[in-house]
């Protein structure tokens, strides 16, 4: 068992909410990571005797509210009587968002996986790459850092590990979408996760893999194939909240439900990827001939629009990236200020980190953060050019 910096004091503020018959909110990010930690952590709560009463899920519209706390929601939670939440997926690096939350009574847990930048930080924080954390896998999604708080949990209060064991199976595909790399720590979990998957016991999981062209029954390495495939399935189109269709799939009971709406998020990627392949055409004939001049050490380029679908800009990036091979940084229009993604995901460049090179503008940005090969960024309009000219002199442009 791999116990974090952090973890008896969060175990210890979990028990004591359970004690006490305490209201507990649980918050997570929106992407395919965030959504499967979602579950994760619903089932392995319910599973340690939390009645379903005292669960408040949140998963915000992203496109609405961003990824990290929210006013709104936290007057929500406020209002429902919780009292403690447990952020999974975010918030390392969300001062200002984590600060409102401990300035309207809340207390925090934070089980992320994002590299961490000085500030203060009114939480109490589980994350592998926090200073002081001696842990010596760092290698975990945002739902394997839920999975290894709540194997110590479960260990705490000397409950059958079996009964946690049921939600292993939600780990090995957030690893993958990702990227996280996978070495001798973090293999046994998630071998335990595809053997789990391999028993079929979910029939979202099932019905899903079957859309996406995936046995059921392939080794990681056959997962590893169709990791894109899995980033678009899971990833969501057109935001979150109590309706989104992941979390319910993962959720689902029956074949029959678990296909309905697997057979519905296929027929939303279809929309979703004549955008990408038309904005991809594009961003191919804006730099081929740049690119084949050698003279192209990364890309910058976006779109002054809302495109309306979440994890758009992401794919853009993505795909930008498998086909030129260098860090792309794309940007769209979103609530009035602009998003950017930034992907170098290919394994050639495994070396590379995105996050150093915004480092030196953090000035310029909202916000960013993510890992070094996938992360994000928001900034204003007017700024982007100074970003611009800053990556040029970080690339050894100028």
């Amino acid at each position: 068992m791999i116990k974090l910096k952090n973890t008896d004091k969060a175990v210890k503020r979990l028990i004591l909410a359970l004690k006490n018959n305490e209201k507990i909110g649980v918050w997570s990010d929106y992407d395919p990571d965030g959504v499967f930690a979602l579950t994760l952590a619903y089932e392995a709560l319910l599973n340690a005797g939390f009645k379903k009463n005292n669960l408040a899920l949140s998963l915000p519209n992203q496109h609405k509210y961003r990824r990290s706390f929210n006013k709104f929601h936290l007057k929500l939670f406020k209002k429902s009587g919780v009292k403690l939440i447990i952020g999974i997926d975010f918030g390392t690096t969300d001062f200002e968002q984590v600060g409102w939350a401990k300035k309207m009574g809340f207390e925090v847990i934070l089980l992320d996986h994002h590299r961490q930048r000085p500030g203060n930080l009114p939480a109490l924080l589980i994350n592998p790459y926090q200073k002081g954390d001696d842990s010596k896998t760092k290698n975990w999604s945002g739902a394997g850092v839920a999975y290894l708080f709540f194997e110590n949990l479960y260990n705490f209060l000397k409950i059958d590990p079996k009964k946690l064991e049921k939600s292993i199976d939600l780990i090995l595909i957030p690893a993958l979408t990702d990227y996280i790399q996978i070495n001798n720590g973090n293999l046994p979990y998630l071998k335990k996760s595809l053997g789990k998957i391999k028993a079929g016991d979910r029939p979202g999981l099932n019905a899903s893999l079957k859309q996406i062209g995936l046995n059921k029954n392939l080794a990681i390495e056959d997962f590893k194939e169709k990791r894109a495939d899995l980033c678009d399935f899971y990833g969501t189109l057109n935001g979150n909240g109590k309706q989104n269709n992941v979390f319910n799939l993962l959720l689902s009971k029956n074949k029959k439900d678990a296909d309905k709406i697997s057979k519905q998020i296929k027929k939303d990627l279809a929309v979703f990827e004549k955008y990408i392949d038309s904005m991809v055409a594009q961003g191919i004939k804006k730099f081929r001939s740049a690119n084949q001049a050698k003279k192209l050490k990364f890309i910058f380029w976006g779109t002054d629009k809302d495109m309306g679908m979440i994890a758009t800009g992401s794919k853009i990036a993505n795909r930008l990236n498998e086909y030129f091979r260098i860090p792309v940084y794309f940007y769209n229009k979103e609530n009035n200020i602009m998003k950017g993604s930034v992907r170098t995901n290919y394994p050639e460049n495994s070396d590379a980190n995105v996050i150093d090179s915004m480092k030196s503008s953090a000035q310029l940005f909202f916000s960013f953060g993510g890992h070094p090969r996938a992360a994000g960024f928001y900034i204003k309009k007017k700024n982007l050019p100074l970003f611009e000219k800053a990556l040029n002199k970080y690339y050894g442009n100028s």
